[in-house]
């Protein structure tokens, strides 16, 4: 029914963006009354990193970016690519340089993205449906490049400068940037932003990420900003060029008003809001007092969630959707047809695999209180067959740290591993790996596994989730012989349930924003806000704030080498790896940038204010 009605659509630039949004929603509609959607649900954010390029003299790398690992060596800490020079803070100023002004105005852009956000206020916000959403409402003190990923240039900063002992950075500011209520952007906005995201006690998804590495911030005058850092740290800079780590209007917030409700929201960033719809779509327009001459290129964006992947499908063959986020409801599977039925009109441009997805328990209830059970059910878990069964070859096996990645072992190291029996090089068995998770199970007191009851599982069955999940629960059925429930809920009571600590079983995963371990390791495995299980070995955390602190690039490998080898041979991961997973776009060969075609970003959670894209004529 819903070619049908697409086959009426004309082509896009021939109607308005209101028209096209009916349409659309027509088309949810449809599929909602035939299949029986929720119009709710989301998708997981994730993300994936690709090597920095050398630096240049007007940008700074971003910290740990991966590098291809060789094959191990017969050393005590195998080497799994080498470990970054790090980016030690420059007493030097650093220069922002200047965008150019180059592409053709005009257009109404229409883009894809996994859901309608669940937060308006960016200091608050959880995944990727929020982050492409907000992110081009407000602008960061610093970005990443957006022509060219791996370096990070100012955004609201003309340039920076690190002080000698690298304990603080002193940015100076663009003082032309106002907010929508003609209000001047000023170092206090930036003070107060980066303080707020920082706050103790306060929920901070993602820009917590900035505490571990962060004092406070204070403004030195109305365009010069001071941060004062806990330690010289090599993520810092990297950190806050992550889109979530928005400078948002103290004044607004001071006077009470929530900046989290779309009607109060005061944005200074290259868009506006314009109109929303909630669990349908937003729509922003260009703002003419932007402070960067010339930008944005869009006369509007208009984001729409739509949940059938044969419905996205149908969007991109009659041209009503421009690109998609790093995250949809297509398949690798899909995005290869779609890009083979349409080649020379859409491209797919994929990043490497640092998505990790992984299995959380509840360890605060039995049976995961206790570790052995963790354990055996990672043992059983059968990574050739995830491998072969999901995303086309294209992902990399399930780890505690990303596979193939500086600090990670490789796949050759971990075919040597319990739990990996049975990929190629292995010389276990599968059958060796579930055999030994029988015997733990047995030392636990559930002989045989059964006596485990039935046990729940849940996700959102968005992307390849549903089907992962599925395979995984019958893995653990046939392995194990433990009854397995799948429970399919929409993102918003996924989040909520892991939250509160009132689930069993959670299959999720992350989306990383830098390549440093201070990101995901202390988010999944320290006290960091995605630790759903509530567990923290008192052991890998010390090592942890060891290798933070730790300027010898060498040293902190071993350190982080040290940690994982703990997680894959020890009782200490209350995680069951399953998959590090490749993100892709797919977007229109009409889309310009100055850098050519398309670039797609390092991270999933980076370059999302789409202030630099133009149609081609």
């Amino acid at each position: 029914m819903f070619e049908t009605i697409l086959a009426t659509v004309a082509y896009r630039r021939l109607f308005k963006p209101k028209f096209l949004l009916s349409i659309l929603l027509l088309l949810v509609l449809v599929i909602a009354v035939s299949c029986g959607g929720d119009d709710e649900e989301a998708v997981a954010p994730a993300a994936t990193l690709t090597p920095a390029p050398s630096p240049t003299a007007t940008s700074v790398p971003a910290a740990g970016a991966l590098t291809p690992a060789p094959s191990p060596t017969a050393t005590s800490v195998p080497a799994a690519g080498a470990p970054p020079t790090p980016t030690l803070p420059r007493p030097t100023t650093t220069p922002a340089p200047a965008p150019k002004v180059v592409g053709i105005r005009g257009g109404d852009a229409v883009l894809l993205c996994p859901a309608y956000p669940s937060q308006w206020d960016p200091h608050l916000a959880t995944g990727l449906e929020s982050n492409c959403a907000i992110s081009p409402l407000y602008n960061q003190i610093v970005e990443f490049n957006p022509v060219n990923p791996g370096e990070i240039i100012g955004d609201l900063a003309k340039s920076w400068e690190f002080s000698d002992d690298g304990m603080s950075v002193t940015f100076v500011l663009h003082d032309n940037a106002t907010w929508s209520d003609g209000q001047p952007v000023t170092a206090e906005d930036a003070a107060f932003s980066v303080n707020r995201m920082i706050e103790p006690g306060e929920p901070r998804p993602r820009v917590g990420l900035l505490r571990t590495s962060t004092k406070d911030a204070e403004a030195l005058g109305p365009h010069t900003l001071k941060v004062n850092l806990n330690f010289p740290s090599a993520a810092f800079l990297p950190f806050l060029a992550v889109d979530y780590m928005k400078v948002v209007p103290k004044h607004v917030i001071e006077a009470g008003i929530d900046i989290n409700e779309h009607q109060n929201i005061v944005s200074g960033g290259p868009f506006m809001p314009d109109e929303t719809r909630r669990g349908s779509f937003w729509r922003h327009e260009r703002n003419p007092d932007y402070f960067k001459e010339g930008r944005p290129f869009f006369d509007s964006l208009t984001m729409n969630n739509i949940l059938d992947p044969g419905t996205i499908v149908a969007a991109f063959k009659t041209g009503q959707v421009d690109w998609s986020s790093l995250a949809s409801r297509l398949s690798v599977e899909d995005a290869l047809a779609l890009e083979e039925a349409l080649r020379g009109e859409y491209s797919v441009h994929w990043t490497a695999g640092n998505n990790a997805v992984w299995v959380n328990v509840n360890t605060e209830n039995e049976p995961w209180d206790d570790l052995r059970v963790i354990q055996a059910f990672r043992l059983a878990t059968d990574q050739t067959e995830l491998q072969k069964g999901i995303g086309g070859g294209r992902y990399l096996v399930g780890a505690p740290f990303p596979t193939n990645s500086w600090y990670g072992h490789t796949e050759e190291e971990l075919a040597q591993l319990p739990g990996y029996g049975g990929m190629p090089g292995s010389t276990r068995t599968k059958q060796d790996d579930i055999d030994d998770a029988i015997a733990l199970l047995k030392e636990a007191g559930y002989d045989p596994p059964s006596t485990l009851g039935t046990r729940a599982v849940q996700t959102s069955p968005v992307g390849w989730f549903a089907d992962l999940v599925q395979l995984w629960a019958q893995q653990m059925r046939r392995n194990l012989g433990v009854d397995m429930e799948v429970k399919l809920i929409d993102i918003n009571t996924m989040i909520n349930t892991m939250i509160s600590g009132e689930f069993d079983m959670a299959l999720w995963g992350y989306g990383v924003s830098i390549s440093d371990p201070d990101d995901y390791v202390q988010a999944i495995y320290g006290d960091g806000p995605k630790n759903y299980t509530n567990y923290v070995d008192p052991e890998l955390q010390e090592l942890f704030n060891q290798q933070s602190v730790e300027l010898d690039p060498v040293k902190r490998q071993q350190i982080l080498r040290q940690m994982e080898t703990m997680l894959l041979e020890g009782q200490r991961d209350a995680n069951i790896p399953l998959e590090w997973a490749t993100n892709f776009n797919v977007v229109s060969d009409r889309i310009r940038t100055e850098a050519g075609a398309y670039v797609p970003p390092q991270s999933i959670q980076t370059i999302l204010k789409w202030e630099h894209m133009w149609f081609e004529e």
